[in-house]
């Protein structure tokens, strides 16, 4: 199953540079393992992050991954905002 554990928006400034992300803490849950992910879209660089906890290590996980987890959220309308601009750009960049 997969959980949305917390989610945040920031916006600040920091170091005279702008600040303006929403954050998604997610959990995918077995009956075997527990793996912890975040999220992070970045609306000054127009940019889409995300790393992962799973199996005793920490890495980094790729555009397509944050993706699928972000349209799980919004399935849910869980999203804090509408990011699907982003995700738009980036798709046909790649």
């Amino acid at each position: 199953m997969i959980y949305l554990v917390s989610n945040e928006q920031i916006k600040d400034i920091y170091n005279d540079k702008k600040i303006d992300f929403d954050r998604y803490n997610i959990e995918i849950k077995t009956s075997l393992s527990t793996k912890q992910f975040s999220v992070v879209v970045d609306f000054v660089n127009n940019e889409i992050t995300g790393d992962c906890v799973a199996y005793g290590s920490w890495f980094d996980i790729g555009l397509d991954e944050c993706i699928e987890l972000l349209e799980e959220v919004q399935k849910h309308n869980k999203s804090i905002r509408n990011f699907k601009h982003i995700i738009e750009n980036l798709q046909r960049r790649n």
